[in-house]
């Protein structure tokens, strides 16, 4: 059953005749006659009674006539408005994060989108990045805001931004006094690490252990909120996103630059390979460069460099 034969079906019930619905369809006579019979074979009935110089619908026929009008409305109003509804957004994104992001990113994203795309719907899931590329892989996210690097070739990246890692020590600290650290000053300190569940972590503890950082870490921890509250009961100094100093509004804490040499991470958006993307992944990939600026501005301002 296709859609050219139920509109020449429709035709020939509502005109009574198999001449004027092919006049009506811009087909000729055998050719319309050709494909009502092949309807009527994909069906297994026959759906007009030939009636002389006309026809007339057989019960089978009068049964599939209402069901045919609605199945061909359903099919022009798709044609009619489908492409709106793309261009509108409509219909659910899917869009991953992971917790050294999330919070500083996504709020700002997903306020901005909803306001761009009031028809659209958002499902966040937050989670590690080895699970998130996995869902971006079977498709079950239609992106996620990350950090690199990632290797898998059912998912492609595109850069949003980067950003560098400022040292967090308690306020009462002389870490950082007198603006901008060596590596050299933090050699020997105590240090508050991220877990290496985090793709974060790992970079952090990576970098240190290269630069022979932190002669011993006192305490480790999956949240970066509870980090810092060790921090500021001074139990040791960490290093961390700018965004979550840009974030972090707490007197009992300071924040300092490296001088040179310090860490950086750089920010991608992660979408299935292979997969046509929703039309407000465009705007995701813009709102979300758009709140790692604004980030960046407010360090600057607050941190200096």
């Amino acid at each position: 059953m296709e859609l050219h034969q139920l509109r020449y079906f429709v035709a020939a019930a509502e005109a009574g005749s198999i001449t004027r619905a092919a006049d009506r369809c811009r087909v000729s006579q055998p050719t319309l006659s050709q494909q009502l019979q092949r309807l009527e074979a994909s069906l297994g009935h026959s759906l007009f009674d030939r009636l002389g110089r006309g026809v007339a619908l057989t019960p089978a026929g009068a049964a599939l006539l209402p069901r045919a009008r609605r199945i061909l409305a359903e099919a022009d109003d798709a044609r009619e408005h489908l492409a709106g509804e793309v261009e509108r957004g409509v219909g659910t994104l899917r869009l991953g994060a992971i917790p050294t992001i999330a919070p500083y990113v996504l709020p700002s994203v997903i306020a901005r989108l909803r306001r761009r795309f009031p028809s659209a719907g958002v499902e966040v899931r937050e989670d590690l990045t080895e699970a998130l590329v996995e869902r971006l892989a079977s498709g079950e996210l239609d992106a996620a805001i990350v950090s690199t690097p990632i290797d898998h070739h059912g998912v492609r990246l595109r850069v949003l931004g980067s950003e560098p890692m400022l040292v967090v020590a308690p306020a009462a600290s002389d870490v950082g006094e007198e603006g901008g650290l060596t590596l050299a000053d933090l050699r020997e300190r105590p240090r508050v690490a991220l877990h290496e569940m985090h793709c974060l972590g790992q970079q952090i503890s990576g970098f240190c252990s290269a630069k022979n950082l932190g002669a011993s870490v006192a305490c480790s921890t999956a949240q970066l909120a509870t980090l810092l509250e060790f921090v500021r009961l001074g139990l040791g100094v960490s290093i961390v996103p700018e965004m979550a100093a840009v974030a972090d509004r707490s007197r009992e804490r300071r924040y300092t630059r490296f001088k040179r040499g310090g860490p950086r991470r750089e920010i991608a958006l992660a979408t299935p390979a292979g997969r046509t993307p929703p039309a407000t992944l465009e705007a995701v990939a813009l709102f979300a460069s758009d709140r790692l600026r604004e980030m960046q501005a407010a360090a600057s301002a607050r941190f200096g460099g």
